[in-house]
């Protein structure tokens, strides 16, 4: 979701005239400034900064003229030289709430947080009705992971400020981020009626409906969000991934085509068009979009996770425990990428054990090797029942009797519906039997037969 970082309205403070300066100078600097000014305020940014830079060697110690070249810099994303010239103005006027904000807002926009917080704390220190530095603050918190002090900061900023629409978008975001969906959509409600033109909003209210299963009404703001920007590559995104949950997998690549279009390098766009391909069983499409996703963005390990399901799909098994491998590394802690390795492997063996036989060694290492996936898998998410299922089923080609009967009715008393499962990898108990080289006791065989 997004999330929007604001620099406050810059205001002109009163400076002392160098007296050293001829009043010539002094003449020629102000036109730079003032020109410059002109220029910000036109958008032309390098030609601002070129005057501002002219007036600074001018009149070196012009803090208004720093400041206005720092929030130009802040324009064109150069954060660093921004940042340089908040500090200037600082250095020489320490207390101006509103430097030490924007400053704050710049180490935010290149990720360091906490020196951002810490200006955002002396901004407020300065002026401790300071709406944006709350504001503000709450933005690096969020991005930090508390969420609530983020929520806190949100709650003060809006105490101050309470026509601040963006305000609430943020403080819905964080509530979004906790799960208490409910309060960001009265959040993202009230930022509505106070500017209905936000398009973020609306996108933002869509992922709050659509997380709580509400697929059309998510629909419906994502569809406002991009009648308000055409270009929003990332509401067609979501509108595609609420068509695909509700099952319309044509309409879903459609959006998703569209914001690949708008936005090239759109790795979770090519993700969730390979999703829609996997569930319609294209799965070389699939496979062609999550590497695109990989291509453009190495360190996702969800999009490995779903390569190497369509590889498992299409029977390419070293190709889907690589992927799985990769997965795992990505992330130690995914406990469905243990899982789904856990079935490459066991499914390698059997079909590796049939062109020998399913009895021979490499056929149990297999089994042992998957159980080993499936033991961390189940460490990680204890109800994780299908991780139960598939070492039960892993115990069963082992001739482990109780631990098989024991996992396979943990996945049961879960939920799963063990028989079904069961059919839709063997036709029956002999089918089993006869690919593993086993024969199952009559209680377990009864547990995973029809009555």
């Amino acid at each position: 979701m997004n999330s929007q970082s604001t620099a406050s309205s810059p205001v002109r403070s009163e400076t002392r005239e160098a007296s050293s300066l001829q009043p010539d100078k002094l003449t020629l600097a102000k036109a730079y400034y003032s020109r410059g000014v002109a220029y910000y305020t036109k958008g032309e940014y390098n030609r601002a900064i070129e005057d501002f830079t002219e007036a600074i060697h001018l009149k070196p110690n012009d803090t208004n003229v720093y400041y206005y070249r720092g929030i130009t810099y802040v324009k064109k994303d150069n954060y660093d030289s921004a940042i340089a010239d908040f500090t200037q103005v600082i250095q020489l006027e320490p207390n101006k709430a509103i430097v030490y904000n924007n400053r704050g807002a710049a180490y935010n926009e290149k990720g360091n947080f906490d020196r951002a917080i810490e200006d955002f704390n002396i901004a407020i220190d300065l002026n401790p009705n300071y709406a944006y530095a709350y504001y503000n603050r709450g933005n690096a918190y969020t991005k930090k992971g508390e969420i609530d002090r983020a929520i806190e900061d949100y709650n003060r900023a809006v105490e101050l400020k309470p026509d601040d629409a963006i305000a609430y978008n943020n403080r819905g975001n964080a509530y979004s981020d906790k799960g208490e969906y409910a309060r960001a959509i009265e959040d993202y409600n009230t930022a509505i009626i106070l500017n209905p033109e936000l398009a973020d909003v609306y996108n933002n209210r869509g992922v709050a409906y659509y997380n709580k299963d509400n697929f059309d009404r998510a629909i419906e703001d994502y569809n406002t969000a991009i009648d308000l920007n055409p270009d929003y590559a990332e509401a067609y995104n979501n509108r595609g991934v609420a068509y695909r949950d509700k099952g319309e997998y044509a309409r879903a690549i459609e959006d998703y085509n569209t914001a690949i279009i708008l936005n090239p390098n759109y790795a979770e766009a090519y993700n969730n068009r390979g999703g829609a391909y996997y569930l319609k069983e294209e799965y070389e499409s699939a496979i062609e979009d999550f590497s695109k996703a990989i291509d453009l963005n190495l360190d996702d390990a969800s999009t490995y996770n779903n390569r190497g399901v369509a590889y498992y799909l299409k029977k390419e098994y070293e190709s889907a425990i690589e992927d799985f491998s990769k997965a795992i590394d990505l992330n130690p802690n995914y406990a469905i990428a243990y899982n789904n390795r856990g079935m490459a492997y066991a499914v390698k063996g059997e079909a590796d054990g049939s062109m020998t036989r399913p009895s021979s060694r490499s056929a149990k290492l297999a089994a042992i090797r998957a159980i080993k996936d499936y033991n961390p898998a189940i460490g990680l998410n204890p109800e994780f029942a299908p991780a139960y299922y598939n070492r039960g089923v892993a115990w069963l080609r082992l001739r482990e009797w109780e631990r098989a009967k024991s996992d396979l009715t943990i996945a049961r008393d879960m939920g799963m519906n063990i028989i079904t499962l069961f059919r839709n990898d063997y036709e029956g108990v002999e089918s089993f039997e006869g690919r593993n080289g086993v024969q199952l006791p009559k209680d377990i065989a009864a547990l995973l037969t029809l009555p």
